[in-house]
């Protein structure tokens, strides 16, 4: 199974960072270079970051991908749930987008309380693809990703019932635009239960949902 987003390099993850096929986001410059350690790796600044970042480092990540082999751009996007400057996260984040533009590589987004604006962005720019990592936005918001052709990624939150809206948003998007992930959680079974979970919903096999998640992150992200 392949992990669309775990954050390997991260101390807490050291249990599953062995055995895992995983794609590594990058959160800012504290760890561009830790990344880089894993096979399948990307390079961004995350929205609760943008404050202890500049202009420079900008310019400095996009000499990174340059010069290395990054497959994605991320993680990157906006957070209004944080009380971090707005205007300063859509710098940013606008910035990433033109560098995702720039190098033709997809995007590893984080939304929270702002997949509204992530959908106004993404719709200016139709060459654009990418993940919204664990996705948490309406069943509107779903769908109009999907037709930008947009992946929605989905971990350990759609195993409690109590997220109810979620999951029948799991249980009616088409599973080729589906994700699986772990994000920062430790536990090595649990990519096979968010797996499991989806199977469940959509009343489908386990090895169907993981056959076609692993084609959707091969295809996405170019794996070889």
């Amino acid at each position: 199974m392949i992990n669309s987003h775990a954050h390997l390099d991260f101390t807490s993850m050291n249990a599953i960072a062995q055995n895992a096929v995983a794609i590594v986001p990058s959160i800012g410059n504290q760890n561009w270079t830790e990344v880089q350690m894993y096979p399948y790796f990307s390079f961004g600044i995350h929205p609760w970051m943008v404050e202890s970042h500049s202009q420079q480092d900008l310019d400095h990540l996009e000499y990174l991908i340059k010069c290395n082999n990054p497959i994605a751009i991320g993680e990157c996007g906006l957070d209004f749930h944080k009380t971090i400057d707005r205007d300063r996260q859509m710098y940013f984040f606008n910035a990433q987008v033109q560098l995702a533009l720039t190098y033709n590589l997809p995007l590893i987004l984080h939304a929270v309380k702002a997949t509204e604006e992530i959908i106004l962005t993404l719709k200016k720019h139709p060459q654009l693809s990418g993940e919204i990592h664990g996705f948490s936005g309406s069943n509107s918001q779903a769908q109009q990703l999907v037709s930008l052709g947009f992946y929605l990624g989905f971990g350990m939150q759609i195993i409690n019932q109590q997220s109810s809206k979620l999951r029948q948003i799991v249980k009616h998007c088409p599973l080729e635009f589906i994700l699986i992930e772990t994000d920062d959680h430790p536990n090595p079974d649990d990519l096979q239960q968010v797996a499991a979970e989806i199977a469940l919903l959509k009343q489908i096999s386990l090895d169907t949902v993981i056959t076609q998640c692993d084609n959707n992150a091969i295809s996405l992200f170019k794996l070889t």
